[in-house]
Formats: structure tokens, sequence, C-alpha cells
């Protein structure tokens, strides 16, 4: 699912300068047709990151577990596979961004266009919760077959009866999306638990991946709205340390909304939940939307973890 939206006039004016002044001197700076394209795709990334829409978007580092006093470099993922590009920072994109450790919030303070979006350098040991919310954005669909698609790839065969059911149009129409993405990363000893984010819907980790013992695997529990969410699915990508080779697999939540997710050590992971609802009256008056989805994810790693 991907789509271009929302540039003003002067974005589309911005954004076509830079790609033709590329253009221009792409042959002066021998560059491949592959290496234009994927440099375009960059500075749309770097320049626009609300107006891309990817699959999943994920808080991402290459050290989930640190000493403390050390700074770690947290950027925002678009993409799939648990690989994509990384997001600067820009306000019209977030509407929150902090992080959480023994018992203490602490906001970002992160600058228009920064890459990574997040710097932290955590003072003290224990276990760090990164969060991370998008301000809502749109995208169009010209025709049923894309968003048939997303919902079978978001296994919400209900969304897709819903929508034939009620007579919903088959072409030019809209979805309003919104991000809950968090990470936890372990400093230190990384004492400490996971815990809810007053987030719409929210992946939380019942152990603690660093200090206990997940032998048999580690615990999701998926909550909407604030009440567990049984028997939705999870999609899991297990990323390799060594070869950054990516594994995935599907679960379900039992009745009390708990998957039960195998882990492996070196290996870091992304869960991912998608909720995909009918859009209410107010958004559908105000922002012409018939469809708005929930995205959560939840990322960390396993090192050397106790019982594996």
């Amino acid at each position: 699912m991907s789509a271009i939206a929302g540039l003003t006039s002067c974005d589309w004016a911005l954004l076509a300068r830079l790609i033709n002044n590329i253009f221009i001197k792409r042959v002066t700076l021998n560059m491949s047709e592959d290496m234009y394209w994927q440099l375009c795709l960059k500075i749309i990334f770097f320049f626009f990151p609300c107006t891309l829409i990817g699959h999943e978007l994920w808080i991402d580092t290459t050290d989930f577990r640190v000493e403390k006093d050390t700074e770690i470099n947290l950027n925002l993922r678009n993409g799939e596979n648990f690989d994509g590009f990384s997001l600067g920072y820009f306000d019209r994109s977030v509407e929150k961004l902090y992080w959480r450790q023994n018992g203490n919030q602490f906001n970002n303070t992160s600058r228009q266009g920064d890459i990574p979006a997040l710097k932290i350098v955590p003072d003290e040991n224990g276990l760090v919760t990164a969060v991370y919310v998008s301000k809502p954005s749109i995208i169009k669909y010209k025709e049923f077959k894309k968003f048939k698609n997303f919902a079978i790839a978001k296994h919400s065969q209900r969304a897709i009866d819903f929508h034939l059911n009620n007579n919903f149009p088959k072409e030019n129409f809209s979805e309003i999306y919104t991000r809950y993405s968090k990470a936890l990363l372990g400093v230190g000893g990384a004492k400490g638990s996971d815990k809810a984010n007053d987030l719409e819907l929210e992946l939380i980790a019942l152990q603690n991946p660093y200090t206990d013992d997940i032998s048999s695997g580690i615990e999701i529990l998926t909550l909407y709205q604030g009440k567990p969410q049984a028997f939705t699915t999870l999609n899991v990508f297990e990323r390799s340390n060594a070869d950054l080779r990516v594994n995935s697999y599907v679960v379900k939540s039992d009745e009390k909304g708990i998957a039960k997710i195998k882990v492996e050590n070196d290996n870091a992971y992304l869960i991912d939940n998608v909720i995909l609802r009918p859009a209410n009256d107010k958004l559908l008056k105000d922002k012409g939307v018939i469809w708005e989805s929930l995205w959560a994810a939840l990322t960390f790693g396993v090192i050397r973890a106790n019982g594996l």
C-alpha cells in the first residue's frame, strides 16, 4: 500500500526541482538509473515523511542493549519485512515522540529534519521504552482491488465483506490511518517492565526480553482502547543480527488478548498489529474518509536472553 498524498503546490514544486536537478547531474555523477530512483525515493522520504505510506512503521536501532551513558540512535523506519527507509523528524507528522525509564518520561528534543528522529543518552540502568504516535494521514484508493489486497494482507476479510455489503464506493475512496510504535531497549541491568502508554492500539511485552526467562517464548498483550484484543492476528518479523536475514510468520492472541512468540538469541523482533474499521460519522463529515486503520508496532532485541 503506497501513495503520495497531501502535498501542497509548493511541496510539489520543491520536489520536482530537486528531482530534476539530480536528473540533470546524474550523467556527470556517473549514476545508474537504479541509483537515481533510489536517491529520489530517499529525498521524498526525507522531506515529506508523512506522504509515503509503506506497510509497517517501527522504531529501530543498531543496538537494543547498551550500557548507561551510551548515545542511542532511534530511527523511525517505514517499509516492509523489517526493512525500510529512515524518516526524518517533522512536527507535522509526529503527534508524540518520547521515552520512559524507571517511572520517568522524557520528551524528544529533536529538530526539524533530524535523522535519526530521536537520540537519547540514558544515564541510569533500566528498561527503556520509546514511544511514537503519528498524526493521522489520509490515503486515497483509486480502485477497490488495492484496498482488498491491503485488507487481506492485514487479515481483515471482515472489512472487505463490510465494504461490499454496505455498497461502499469501488473507486476513489479514502482511509485515514494512525501509527502507534514502541521499542524496548535494555540499559545496563535493564530491570523494569513494559507498561501501557494510553495508546488507542498498543502491544505490550509481558516479560522483559533482557532480564526474564523467555526460553519458552515472550508473551505479547494487544490492547485496543484499553481492553485486551482477543483472537487478533499479529505479524512477527525476526531479523538476524548476524546477516540481517528476516523470517516472518503470523500468530493469534488467545481469549485474553495474549500471544506467545518464540524467540532466539541474537535477533531483533518487530511485531505488528492492524485494526481496520469503518470511519465514524465525524471523520466521514470532516475528512471525507470511509475507513480508518490503526497500526501498532513493537520492537525489541533478544541478546543473551535468560534460558536461551
